[in-house]
């Protein structure tokens, strides 16, 4: 590929493009575990940068387009397969829940937690390589053509912000009823100081504190996200118009709380994999009729907030207290049209799939989502960080909230960082409340945003399809 653009052969850099990363889907695909398909994608960054730069530099729209979906959401376009249950794999995901509440007690109580480690970090091991061996589907999805997608964006009112990142080259595509639009942006090494201290202000936001200090914070916060905008959304404000917006991020900008951006705060927005993914799981929601909540340990609001959210269902089911086990919202999970959980979150960086949700026996991790019965198709994380992603050195993101689209989800509204309880059970309550009148959950989210207010931040953000 290099070598046909060197010659100026445009046509045949391309194609070598498109057969190298076909190679590389087709390997990819036999492979059932997200982990291991994640992992994969570094043999393929220096085609999908490749492929991204002659796109670029031809500059045609959709051209652009075209390698956006191609190169950029690798692991993405391998069609998912549900794996059957493997009752090993629940046996040990259960040892291991017990393991790390043994383990914070030994903390607690200050006695040696060596050997705990050591049988904690081989069962991590043990279960992450079983994943290894599942069957993958062996199918790829090819990317939607430009016309398909600007045509289901003409009839949902909306418009296509995908970013693509080359090198520290930051190019916005956007798509619409109106056209499409290649936009240069400012390089990311003259704002990555925005995204870096991001996450601490959101974190920090969500902090009880004094109230001169917390006015600091926030007027930090706000300063931040208003240069951001400044960045990512006011080049594209022509082209957006005041339309729902899909955001499709490069996996540098994983972290963006995009709800909260001006210029996107107040409309419905949806943040897919990709535009391909979003094109294939728009329409395709049944009417939700049921809700299902749990309610964690030691989170000072959980009752209320799923007391509050229930009211809006005429069917529901809640799991509290002693009720709250990785069994029962397994089953719970599976027999429900929304999920909902406010339980205290942890992010793990080093193998995202073993983020979990801290349930009364313990964490309930990603890798116990590939053992549910169906998926729920909307998913709602209360808890802080799950929506957060980490980027593997292939430029791809994986993390809760992606172990549960890639399982099935079409919806999950998540927080990338810590949320004050009280905003997080007046947003999500009234989120709730318009889901049940028959809002579709980027509506429901953006108007339940715009009712709360208030001077902190709720940083949630529905992925995936959110109409």
């Amino acid at each position: 590929a290099e070598l046909a653009h060197a010659r100026s052969r445009r046509a045949d850099a391309f194609r070598h493009v498109r057969r190298g990363l076909a190679d590389l889907h087709d390997w990819q695909s036999t492979f059932g575990s997200l982990d291991l398909q994640s992992s994969l994608v570094g043999h393929g960054r220096r085609l999908s940068l490749h492929g991204m730069a002659l796109a670029v530099e031809d500059g045609r729209p959709e051209v652009v387009f075209e390698w956006s979906e191609r190169a950029r959401a690798l692991a993405g376009r391998v069609t998912p397969l549900r794996p059957p249950g493997d009752a090993e794999a629940v046996v040990e995901l259960t040892e291991l829940r017990a393991l790390h509440t043994e383990f914070e007690g030994a903390v607690r109580a200050g006695r040696p937690t060596a050997a705990l480690a050591r049988r904690t970090g081989e069962l991590r091991r043990l279960i992450r390589q079983r994943q290894w061996y599942g069957e993958g589907s062996g199918q790829v999805t090819e990317p939607a053509a430009l016309a398909e997608v600007a045509d289901a964006l003409a009839d949902d009112g909306a418009v296509l912000a995908t970013y693509l990142l080359v090198g520290e080259r930051l190019v916005g595509l956007t798509l619409s009823e109106d056209g499409a639009g290649v936009h240069e942006l400012d390089r990311l090494a003259s704002f990555r100081h925005l995204l870096a201290g991001m996450q601490a202000d959101l974190d920090m936001s969500a902090t009880r504190l004094p109230a001169d200090l917390r006015a600091v914070v926030q007027d930090g916060l706000r300063a931040r996200l208003t240069e951001l905008a400044d960045r990512l959304v006011a080049p594209l404000a022509d082209a957006l118009g005041d339309r729902r917006v899909v955001v499709v991020p490069a996996g540098a900008l994983a972290g963006v709380p995009w709800t909260l951006l001006p210029g996107f705060s107040g409309r419905p927005l949806t943040v897919p994999r990709s535009a391909t993914s979003w094109l294939r799981a728009r329409g395709t929601s049944e009417s939700t009729t049921n809700a299902g909540f749990v309610a964690g340990p030691r989170v000072a609001r959980a009752n209320e907030e799923i007391d509050a959210a229930a009211k809006a269902w005429s069917r529901t089911a809640i799991l509290r207290d002693g009720d709250a086990t990785a069994a029962g919202v397994a089953a719970l999970a599976a027999d429900v049209d929304v999920f909902h959980v406010a339980a205290h979150g942890r992010h793990s960086s080093d193998n995202p799939l073993f983020s979990g949700l801290e349930l009364v026996d313990g964490p309930w991790f990603g890798y116990d989502i590939d053992q549910l019965a169906t998926i729920p198709p909307i998913v709602i994380l209360s808890a802080c960080e799950l929506g957060r992603s980490s980027v593997r050195w292939g430029e791809e993101t994986i993390g809760m909230t992606v172990a549960w689209l890639h399982a099935g989800a079409r919806t999950v509204i998540a927080s990338p960082a810590s949320v004050d309880d009280d905003v997080a059970c007046t947003t999500l309550a009234a989120t709730h409340h318009h889901l049940a009148a028959g809002k579709p959950p980027a509506e429901a989210l953006a108007s339940a945003m715009v009712e709360a207010g208030g001077a902190l931040p709720a940083p949630f953000v529905c992925f995936g399809s959110g109409w």
